[in-house]
């Protein structure tokens, strides 16, 4: 089920990178030979850039790629680094719950806010970090229980 998650995950964050790159090159190429551009690509390009982000983030926390400093626990004993590692998840639980009540706050207050080129309301680009932060505390839980059960 995780692999089909990823797997879909990797085709829409590669899409949307497809379409900034289509659509950024379609207004340059209009601009240098009909002298007029697309006047929403900008906009476009930039909001598929902030979901590729936070995609991006969850790929990699799907895929154990965010930075782990294991100097220090590596040296302790197997009970010490599960003690280590339920610390370390739990503190990024608490932070991926600050972002998403964070988040949820943003998304209320920007969707009154309407964006003139593309007429949707700016909540839809911010509701990106509500998935993200949402996502990376179920990987995170995922994780160390998965990892607390090995051995």
């Amino acid at each position: 089920m995780l692999r089909i998650f990823d797997k879909l995950l990797a085709f829409i964050t590669a899409s949307a990178m497809a379409a900034i790159v289509l659509v950024v090159f379609v207004n340059v190429a209009m601009r240098y030979i009909l002298n007029t551009g697309l006047t929403w690509s900008e906009e476009v390009a930039v909001n598929l850039f902030v979901w590729v982000i936070f995609l991006g983030a969850i790929l990699a926390g799907l895929e154990g790629l965010h930075i782990k400093v294991d100097m220090l626990t590596s040296k302790l004993s197997k009970k010490m680094q599960k003690v280590f590692l339920v610390i370390s998840s739990l503190c990024v639980l608490f932070a991926m719950g600050v972002l998403a009540v964070g988040g949820i706050d943003v998304v209320k207050v920007s969707h009154k806010n309407i964006s003139s080129a593309t007429e949707l309301p700016f909540s839809y680009i911010a509701v990106s970090v509500v998935v993200c932060a949402v996502c990376l505390a179920l990987i995170t839980v995922y994780q160390t229980v998965k990892e607390l059960r090995a051995d």
